[in-house]
Formats: C-alpha cells, structure tokens, sequence
C-alpha cells in the first residue's frame, strides 16, 4: 500500500474534508499523513491519523482573541484574501523545509489552495499530486462566473460578455503579483524551477488532476476548468466537540417540540459573530419560534441572551445530528456547513461574510433551496420576513427536499478516495516497496 500525505491550511472548515478522505483511505490499507499547522495537532490524531507538523505563521494563533483578530483581518472585505495571501508567506521557506522533509518516503500528495510551496516541492522530487478544490468560486470560471464577495456588481458584466470577466480575471492576477513574490524569491534561493504559472491561479493545479470537493448538482463541471479535473461530491466529515451532558440537553430540547430553527457559523466567523446571534434570538422571539444557538467559544455572542424552553444555546454540536432536524437553517455559507445543510434536505437562509460565501449563498438561490441576505443587512427588520417566508414556503422546503437526496446518493469521501488511488495505479512507483 501507499504512503499518502495531505498538504493542508485554513479553517476547520478545509480541514475536515482531508480528515474524512484520509481515515478512508486508511482503512483501505494505505499509511495516510496530514500535514499542517500544529493548532490541529490534536485532532488529527484523535482520528488516528498522522501529524506532520508543516511549520507556518499560523502556528501562532492559539487564543480565542488572537484568533479573533487574526480572522476580523481575514474577513475584511476589501483587503482579506491580500491579508491572509501575505500571512502565509511570512513563514514560506519554513513551510518549504518541513515539506523537503515529509515527501522523502511519500508516494503521493494531496493539497489545497493555501499550499503554496506543495507544487513547487512535488516538482523538484518528482513527486505525483492533486491539487484540490472546496468551493467552486475559486475555479474562476468565465462560464459559470463567481461572485465575489466586494464585487457582486461583477456578475452583471457577465450578461454582457465573457470576455469582460477574462479582462477582470487578467486584471486580478496582475494586481497579486506582488502577495506571492516570497514563492520566486524562495524558488531562486534554493535553485528551484519558478511555478508554472501564477501560484493563486492557474499554478496551483497539478498536471496530475484536481478533485473538485464538491456535488456537480451544485456547481456543474465548466470547459474552463483544469484539465484532469475530477468531480467527487462533498467529502462530509463531522467531528464532534461539545460536552456530553450539554449534547444529551439538546436533544432532549429538539425532542420536546417543533423542529426549531438552527442559527449556525461554522468555524471562521462564529469567531467574529458580532451580534449575529443577538439578532437571531429577537427573530426567534418575534415569530414565537423554537430556536438553538450554535455560537462557537466567544461567549460574548450570547452574553446578553437569556435561553428558555424555547431557546437552547450551545458552544457545539455535530450538524449532522442537529441540522435535519430544524425546520429552516441560518449559516454563512461556507461550504462545509453549506453540504450538512444540503445533506439535512432543509432551507436555508444563507448570511455571507466573506470569502466563497456569497458565490455560495447565489447557488443556494438559483437552486431553489433558500435565500441570502448580507451579513450588514441581516437585521431583525429585514431577517424576519424572509425567515417566515421560507418556513411556510413549500416548494422551498421540496426543493431542498430533491436537491438533498440526490447529494445523499453520492459519496465524496469514496469518489476522492478512488481518484487518488487511481492515480496511485496508474502513475506511482511506490517508494515504500
């Protein structure tokens, strides 16, 4: 069998995914490896999986406050990709020595987005990888073009001419040359070939092929895609990290009544809720509608929230447990809390804050499984009628209904898993043997 590692950076939301795919392939017989920053130490191995520690500027944020500031910067909407492109490259050549390291023994590797130094490496040992996609919007497609997050204005453009959107596309990568100059310096330093191409865009994929991680009923395969790209379906993962009594009170409150609404941000910005949940416990006041709080460690999301036999708040809780049995779903979009949604076949209001989240929230409308409102405008003002609207709206909830059942008859991890040991087959000469 093979010895596989996973290049990974970003949120819990990005980790998961390879957590899933990687115990899989374990039990398929292969020594499977994540390597990433050591904040997440801990819970790869609680998944009998192996750490790598890939050293990073990540490593320093282990506070829920440096968290916070960290992600506050992340989710700027103007400058956030910059700030976080930037911050990975502080710790570039760190990075690169610990990869040299990991790949001597390693068969094959599997990387994401933020991996700057993963195909550089690859190429240098002639190691065989797959570049990995989580969300479509980063495909940058002028056929199916993404709306981004500062620029929803953009996808008017579109109706004019897809040449419009090819002039942008050409624009946005002249103007982040400059975020990844480390990678050319790194490169000269250590008399490495330079990236393919530019190391956001195009030179991230592998000439190997790419798993796009998610269902082709949400985003349909484009011609302007990478070559090789293979559709696996999301890989749904679920870790479960709330205390045992407080997860026994949450069901005995699902158990009580009425589906209630679930009010839910992931793992990014729950840490920069604000008054998120503040807003959503007056709207659940207001409709006189059972609710749960999932609000992450920042205990001042709910500070000024009193919960009572029709309002449960908890740190956390698994969504697949929780989410199919609400009645409606209210999250940010991102696109691992966006599959559990899907999965659970329920509306959804979609609250964006950054990032793929507003190309997201745009899939869930054109679906027909819900609706979006931005995150400045989520007020209980505007928030409350459309709630009402998709609780009683029927063709919503049957929509949601038909779109989830067909992602439930996927299986992301299992069409991830069989791409790679394709790869395995087909292109390996395994250095373990």
């Amino acid at each position: 069998m093979a010895n596989i590692l996973f290049t990974c950076f970003g949120s819990y939301g990005d980790l998961h995914p390879y957590i899933g795919v990687a115990k899989m392939l374990k039990s398929r017989g292969h020594h499977v490896s994540i390597g990433t920053t050591s904040i997440y130490q801990s819970q790869i191995e609680a998944n009998e999986l192996s750490f790598v520690h890939l050293r990073c500027s990540l490593d320093q944020y282990t506070t829920p406050a440096s968290v916070r500031a960290f992600l506050q910067k992340t989710f700027h909407p103007i400058k956030g990709g910059e700030f976080i492109t930037r911050e990975m490259m502080k710790g570039l050549e760190e990075t690169y020595q610990d990869t040299v390291s990991a790949v001597q023994n390693i068969d094959i590797i599997i990387s994401n987005p933020l991996a700057y130094v993963t195909p550089i490496v690859c190429r240098a040992h002639n190691t065989p990888w797959l570049s990995t996609v989580l969300a479509p919007m980063f495909f940058l497609s002028t056929y199916d073009p993404p709306i981004m997050g500062a620029s929803p204005w953009l996808k008017k453009l579109h109706r004019v001419s897809p040449a419009l959107y090819r002039a942008i596309f050409t624009l946005l990568k002249r103007a982040t040359k400059s975020w990844v100059k480390p990678i050319y310096t790194l490169c000269t330093k250590y008399q490495l070939p330079p990236p393919s191409a530019h190391p956001l865009f195009e030179g991230q994929y592998s000439p190997h092929g790419t798993l796009a991680m998610f269902s082709a009923t949400f985003a349909a395969p484009q011609p302007d895609w990478p070559p090789n790209t293979k559709v696996t379906g999301f890989p749904l993962f679920s870790h479960e990290n709330g205390e045992l009594k407080k997860l026994m009170a949450l069901k005995e409150f699902i158990d009580a009544g009425p589906p209630p609404i679930v009010f839910a941000l992931g793992s990014s910005a729950v840490h920069v809720a604000d008054d998120f949940y503040t807003t959503c416990a007056a709207i659940a006041r207001k409709l006189k509608h059972r609710a749960v709080l999932i609000y992450g460690d920042q205990e001042d999301n709910i500070q000024h929230i009193e919960p009572n036999k029709a309002l449960f708040t908890i740190k956390y809780a698994s969504y697949d447990a929780v989410f199919p049995c609400a009645s409606l779903i209210v999250h940010q979009g991102g696109i691992g809390t966006l599959a559990q949604s899907l999965i659970a076949q329920r509306p959804v209001l979609v609250v964006p804050f950054g990032f793929d989240q507003f190309d997201n929230a745009e899939r869930v409308e054109k679906l027909g499984i819900g609706k979006s409102i931005s995150r400045n405008n989520f007020t209980v003002e505007t928030a409350l009628p459309v709630i009402e609207e998709l609780l009683r709206d029927t063709s919503t909830q049957n929509n949601a209904t038909n779109i989830g059942e067909i992602i439930n008859r996927e299986n992301g991890i299992l069409g991830a898993c069989e791409a790679i040991e394709h790869l395995l087959t087909t292109s390996v000469k395994y250095k373990s043997s």
